[in-house]
């Protein structure tokens, strides 16, 4: 059997005389007669077989050549398309910046003029979140006239709350494969290979549009490695309810799935890796490595939302669209027929302020969560509710929570979602959660969601990093829409992307849903589909442009005459003389239009710094990191006020800077100075600064939270370790370790659940059975946190929200858990 296996590697098998004498050689002890034998006959006669064997087939180790030649030739043209489609994008994003020029932006007065001058539009637009100003921006440059309006501030709803990234629906992705591969789908192999399919094609749009945010608007944009930390072999229960998974770390599932990512992008990102226990304590010093088995990585995109917002707004301004914030619709217009021509809006901006009329052929509503009320306009109060509400929370901490370039996120939180933990802006943002909810534009943030984002992010980081109720620097709530067609005749059929609907009679158009990502695509869509339905539409209107156009601060300006570089903050700090931290912000946000916002400092206010290395601008709110912690100037007020439409104090410490996201704390001590320089643009009376204070401070209790928590209405008992422990350090004032009934009573009313005398005596027996009459701190937190209400209600919180039907339908079932 040897010798037999040795002449099909050497060409052939064929008996031949001596077979048999040669292997009884074999089977001697004497190794001259083995040769003896082997010699005459074995390889001559096993060549010419071999010799008459490769005229009638082809050789196995000539095909194992041509297989090896195969296989080396098609990954050689594989990494060279590759490169070629990488540098294929450079080429066009660098021609595209080049060809992009920066045009003058009407003043928001001027486009408020124009929208009161009766003139007829062809589409009118409700709605300047991202995906209203998308509408917009997508139907301006199709050569269509466009109006476009927002009740309050651009991003001041859905669209500036989000997570803040830009990514291609990783979870979407798993989600496909994971129901493609389940039992259920033997059953129904067509509609489980349909419905993968519809994954597919979402997911690969969601490629496109991420390409194109990171490549054609770099200022605004960025990639970050994610950590996905796997400090377990198998996981259970595991991932997606999916039992296969269980064993993804110990097979390198999870690693061959993130590289698969980036293969579907064509590597336009930058690639996935794995990291050790040790190299993840060096990258990640914040997470528990020593425990970790290993970590992957891959790449996503990020981004400042409401700024991307504006800057889609200003785009289609730039364009020629009419937009205008603080517009509100009061009422739609109809013909005689009842088809929509148009609406009654009033400036929201002036007390006095009487409505006036719009013209338009068209209406599309784009109101994300507040869809229905929209629709109440023009169908009645009695309308039928297709929105459901998904709130999620989010939280900042502070920069050494996390690293400067690197976020993490955990797949599998005790409520089965995603939860990021990201570098934003210089600080650590850490959301978000999935709470069914009632669409409101101005949302009290739960202090229950609060506290469990906090209890969540001790899982993966390092015992010695404690983190603690007061670190949360501020927190905000978000509301996404789920929303389903009510004219849709299938109403089983949900889209897991985004919901375009056509009222069969009065014709106004509505768009919801998405996510950040494709505000682009859902733009185009909806821009289509309204072209298609209308003849004269479609004879004007050209083809889609916005995937080749750059949104504002990408083109050429006197000031930059090649447009946008990566070199441009180091050439604005030399320029002018401002701080490096302070230019990489103005560019990361303003673009090639950074050195316009400079030029509204105050002359007189601009002195040395103590290094001497640089000037100081006057800031908004200096404190005590005046240098280091918020890049934010003066000058951005007055630049927002002339030129980016910021009507409100609100305006500029939400979404022109974003002080309020990342220190709510420090923007209600900076707002005195903000209404007074606003004062100062608009010609304010002191009546009018104290209303314009008065208001803003409201909103920014309401919208956002700090580091004092309000327990009014919680119900989540739960708190940090680190809290528990402070509190409780500060009552044993004798440093016994212990305290005694009374400090327990005073414990219970610091943690924010006062215990009443009942309750206090329960709780002394199951703490202390032996009746001592002194508590040590790990039964105190022990019991604290064993509450078995609080434990009910984190169960039914790991559950999600409930799923309410409509009564139009079934509410949609969209996969909204990762961003707005």
């Amino acid at each position: 059997e040897g010798s037999r296996g040795l002449f099909e590697v050497l060409g052939g098998w064929q008996p031949f005389p001596g077979m048999r004498r040669c292997a009884a050689a074999v089977r001697r002890p004497c190794s001259s007669q083995l040769v003896a034998y082997r010699s005459p006959h074995c390889f001559s006669t096993a060549s010419a077989t071999g010799s008459e064997a490769a005229g009638k087939q082809p050789a196995p180790k000539k095909w194992r050549g041509k297989l090896l030649v195969a296989l080396t030739g098609s990954a050689a043209a594989g990494y060279a398309a590759v490169k070629w489609h990488q540098k294929g994008i450079r080429e066009e994003a660098q021609e595209v910046h080049r060809s992009a020029k920066e045009l003058p932006i009407p003043t928001r007065s001027e486009s408020l003029a124009r929208l009161k001058s009766g003139e007829e539009f062809d589409v009118l637009v409700v709605g300047g979140g991202c995906t209203g100003a998308g509408v917009a921006l997508e139907a301006q440059l199709r050569g269509l006239k466009v109006a476009c309006i927002e009740q309050e501030d651009f991003g001041s709803g859905t669209s500036s709350k989000s997570t803040k990234l830009l990514w291609a629906g990783s979870r979407y992705l798993v989600q496909g494969l994971v129901k493609l591969f389940s039992p259920g789908s033997i059953l129904h192999p067509i509609n489980a290979v349909n419905d993968f399919c519809g994954t597919w094609h979402m997911v690969m749009g969601c490629f496109r549009e991420r390409t194109y945010m990171l490549s054609i608007n770099p200022h605004i944009t960025s990639w970050i490695p994610i950590a996905v930390p796997l400090d377990t072999w198998i996981i259970w229960p595991p991932p997606f309810n999916y039992p296969p998974a269980a064993l993804g770390p110990l097979t390198g599932m999870f690693i061959f799935f993130f590289k698969f990512y980036d293969a579907l992008s064509c590597w336009t990102a930058p690639t996935s890796y794995v990291m050790s226990p040790s190299r993840a304590q060096e990258e990640f010093p914040q997470m528990d490595g020593k425990r970790m088995k290993y970590v992957s990585v891959f790449y996503e995109g990020t981004h400042n939302d409401a700024r991307t917002n504006l800057a889609i707004a200003l785009t289609a301004s730039m364009h020629g669209a009419a937009i205008a914030n603080y517009v509100e619709a009061v009422g739609i217009t109809f013909d005689d027929a009842g088809v929509a021509r148009g609406a009654e809006l009033i400036d929201r901006t002036s007390g006095n302020s009487k409505p006036f009329k719009v013209k338009a052929k068209k209406v599309i509503y784009a109101g994300g969560p507040f869809t229905d009320s929209m629709r109440e306009l023009s169908e009645g109060k009695d309308v039928k509710k297709i929105v459901n509400g998904s709130g999620g929370t989010h939280i900042v901490l502070p920069q050494y929570y996390c690293p400067r370039n690197m976020g993490m996120v955990d797949m599998m939180t005790s409520r089965g979602s995603f939860l990021f933990f990201i570098p934003w802006e210089g600080y650590t943002l850490v959301g978000t959660t999935d709470v069914k909810t009632t669409p409101d534009l101005h949302h009290e943030v739960p202090e229950d969601e609060i506290q469990y984002l906090i209890n969540e992010c001790e899982k993966y980081l390092s015992p010695s990093l404690k983190v603690r109720r007061r670190d949360v620097m501020s927190a905000w709530y978000g509301i996404r829409p789920l929303v389903s067609d009510p004219h849709a005749k299938d109403q089983s059929s949900v889209s897991r992307d985004h919901t375009i609907s056509h009222h069969p009679t009065n014709g106004i158009t509505f768009i919801s849903g998405g996510k950040w990502t494709t505000w682009r695509e859902m733009a185009e869509d909806c821009v289509n589909q309204v072209v298609e339905k209308d003849k004269d539409f479609t004879k004007r209107a050209g083809p889609s442009k916005t995937l080749k156009t750059p949104l504002i601060g990408t083109g050429a300006t006197a000031d930059c005459p090649d447009g946008y570089s990566k070199s441009l903050a180091a050439h604005l700090s030399q320029t002018y003389d401002v701080a490096f931290d302070v230019a990489e912000h103005l560019v990361r946000n303003y673009g090639t239009r950074a050195p316009e916002v400079l030029k509204y400092v105050e002359e007189g206010k601009v002195r040395g710094s103590r290094s001497g290395l640089y000037k100081h601008y006057p800031r908004i709110y200096e404190g005590a990191a005046a240098t280091t912690g918020y890049p934010y100037l003066e000058a951005e007020v007055r630049y927002a006020v002339a030129h980016e439409y910021a009507c409100t104090p609100a305006d500029i410490l939400a979404r022109r800077t974003r002080l309020a996201f990342l220190n709510s704390t420090a923007a209600r001590l900076a707002l005195p100075r903000v209404v007074q320089i606003m004062a100062e643009c608009l010609g304010w009376d002191t009546a009018r600064q104290r209303l314009e204070l008065e208001k803003a401070e409201e909103l920014l209790a309401k919208d956002f939270a700090g580091p004092v928590p309000n327990k009014k209405g919680a119900a989540l008992r739960t708190a940090c370790a680190a809290d528990v422990k402070d509190i409780f350090d500060k009552l044993d004032q004798q440093k016994r370790g212990t305290l005694s009934q009374d400090g327990i009573q005073t414990a219970s009313v610091e943690l924010g659940f006062p215990l009443n005398n009942e309750q206090l005596k329960s709780a002394m027996r199951e703490m202390d059975p032996a009746g001592g009459g002194e508590i040590g701190f790990p039964q105190f937190l022990m019991w604290w946190n064993s509450c078995p209400d609080s434990l009910d209600l984190e169960r039914r919180m790991a559950e999600g929200p409930e799923t309410k039907e409509l009564e139009s339908g079934p509410a949609p079932v969209q996969e909204v858990k990762e961003e707005a």
